[in-house]
């Protein structure tokens, strides 16, 4: 048995799958920290689940409220303005797939650069992510913020998360437990579990070109590209040097690697 396997077997709920019946949705909780590679990496992952998928899962982005976490986001910032863990929860008041765009461009900012945040990045990130900004401004000095917090802490701890990024998958049987995946792993693995967790056939959707995947996404690594659409090395570089010379994307080098930018 691969190490992948192990993980996946490891809730002995789930260990005699022929018993389960089939589901209509998968509901994901992921688990992230806006400072980790791992949890950069495990974006582009579910980013293609989100397409390939999209009709059999939702997913829900989490912050990881853990103590480690939480300590970072409040010694690199200089008020909530710029504390990403309070950032990120007014994101969501205008709706979680907004807010999550909003944090895969702030991390394209942070990580590539091994930047500090501040208020200027924070603003570009919010109307690049279609965030009204004038909204984000009166939702950070909201107070409830820290009780949404307190509400994530309660979910993390339900759940016994430990470390980011973890994935907790659950069925439409509320008297299921979820699965628990910690860590980064092949995307095959995720595969695996929601289609034996659907026990149906699942038709699987097809990604957008790459041009418009790119313009969606705005910043994105050939690693992430390799992984939505699965292509020989060889071949996303060829396509990338065509977009490149119609000047619909250009290259950018950062300290951390080279990166992809929509032009359009």
């Amino acid at each position: 048995m691969t190490e992948e396997l192990k993980v996946i077997a490891s809730n002995k709920d789930y260990q005699n799958n022929s018993d389960l019946t089939p589901v209509s949705k998968i509901e994901i909780y992921s688990f992230f920290d806006p400072f980790c590679k791992d949890s950069f990496k495990l974006s582009a992952i579910l980013a293609k689940l989100r397409i390939e998928y999209h009709q059999y899962i939702s997913i829900r982005h989490i912050l990881n409220p853990s103590l480690r976490v939480l300590t970072k986001c409040q010694a690199q910032s200089t008020s909530d303005r710029d504390n990403i863990a309070l950032v990120f929860k007014a994101a969501e008041l205008q709706g979680r797939s907004r807010a999550h765009r909003f944090m895969h461009l702030l991390q394209n900012e942070i990580i590539p650069n091994c930047d500090i945040v501040t208020e200027d990045m924070i603003a570009k990130c919010i109307v690049n992510a279609g965030l009204d900004y004038d909204v984000f401004q009166e939702d950070i000095n909201n107070g409830k913020l820290r009780d949404s917090l307190k509400v994530d802490l309660h979910i993390a701890r339900e759940m016994d998360i430990d470390m980011a990024p973890s994935l907790v998958f659950f069925n439409e049987d509320v008297h299921e437990e979820g699965l628990k995946v910690e860590g980064l792993y092949p995307y095959h693995i995720y595969t695996y579990i929601i289609n034996e967790m659907i026990g149906t056939t699942i038709e699987k959707s097809l990604p957008p070109t790459l041009a418009d995947y790119i313009q969606q996404k705005q910043l994105v690594t050939e690693e992430e590209l390799l992984t939505i659409y699965e292509w020989p090395e060889r071949t996303l570089r060829k396509e990338l040097k065509k977009l490149a010379l119609q000047r619909k994307i250009e290259k950018l080098k950062y300290p951390e690697g080279e990166y992809w930018k929509s032009r359009i």
